[in-house]
């Protein structure tokens, strides 16, 4: 039986992911108002659904869930910057396009290094520590962490070993919590006004630069995202502390997060390219809510949901001949 619940927690997150890659393409975080919804988004969307995604995690099929990852990562590195080039005109072959995840694909080279070192971390002492120890080294490595999102996947790598370790038995006591949503509510104030005031730099965010990048010390950025982790941690603990008062009609959006969050790129892309936003701020992200709203109506219907499945049997199919589980 699915967890409503749980499914409920995934449809928020994954409209906040549609939502702010629309603010992020056709608003920018110029504006103090834009740069504090998106910050706030930011702050916890992402590190949620990696959370969920550890939850997800089930050891016994963890080669075959590589293999499907990586069947739909290869195909899509090629068809983003394909459709980008179609309506940019800008046809440019790159011979290092594995350098770089095309934006959002970055998720799904994350899910397959995730789901390999999981594989291995589960079966000694303290993996949690090991993948916070990781995520706080990662930025102190010489090279471009943007390169090959070895940046994202190693600052993001705790929240995925927290849900494999902790995450069912961390729901389910939010569940139990009685004021679990006035803590959560005061959380996300808290959060809003710390982005709004500070106006932190988005790379901070993203996790996708080293220290050196960030332009601070060895030991101010341990501390800084050491700060930014536990902050979205507290995120994580609101939003789903909030999922709590959603109405169940949102739980179909959650049970097809995978077509979403992969489709609605080129959605964005083509939208973007062709309506330039120039309306007061908040008419601007009125019209972002809108459209992510129908993106996901759209997005979430089953028929997507069996085109992604499809496309990755061209990998797929090939493995089960070898009998890989």
């Amino acid at each position: 039986m699915r967890d409503t619940y749980l499914d409920s927690g995934k449809a928020v997150l994954i409209f906040l992911v549609v939502l702010g890659h629309f603010l992020e393409r056709m608003v920018g975080w110029k504006d103090p108002i834009a740069h504090t919804l998106l910050g706030t988004i930011y702050f916890i969307h992402m590190p949620a659904f990696i959370l969920v995604s550890g939850i997800l995690f089930k050891d016994k099929n963890w080669l075959k869930n590589i293999f499907f990852f990586v069947s739909l990562y290869l195909p899509f590195q090629f068809l983003f910057p394909a459709f980008d080039a179609i309506w940019s005109g800008q046809f440019k072959f790159n011979w290092n396009i594995f350098e770089r995840p095309y934006w959002i694909l970055w998720y799904l080279q994350g899910m397959v290094l995730w789901t390999l070192l999981a594989h291995f971390l589960i079966k000694i002492k303290f993996p949690v520590i090991i993948s916070l120890i990781l995520a706080l080294c990662i930025g102190l490595s010489p090279w471009n962490n943007y390169q090959y999102s070895i940046g994202r996947i190693f600052t993001f790598f705790p929240f995925f070993m927290i849900g494999v370790v902790y995450g069912k038995s961390i729901l389910q006591k939010i569940q139990q919590f009685k004021f679990a949503a006035v803590f959560g509510g005061l959380i996300i104030l808290g959060i809003v006004s710390y982005v709004y005031f500070s106006q932190i730099n988005p790379f901070w965010l993203y996790g996708s630069l080293n220290y050196t990048q960030l332009k601070v010390s060895s030991w101010q950025g341990i501390g800084i995202r050491m700060g930014l982790l536990l902050t979205s941690s507290l995120g994580i603990f609101a939003l789903f502390a909030l999922v709590k008062l959603l109405n169940p009609r949102f739980i179909q959006l959650g049970q097809n997060t995978l077509p979403v969050y992969l489709l609605h790129g080129f959605v964005v892309i083509l939208i973007a390219r062709y309506w330039k936003l120039d309306f007061n701020i908040f008419i601007e992200i009125g019209i972002c809510l809108v459209l992510s709203m129908l993106t996901c109506w759209i997005l979430q219907q089953q028929f997507f949901d069996q085109l992604l499945r499809k496309l990755s049997l061209w990998l797929m199919k090939p493995i089960a001949w070898l009998g890989i589980k």
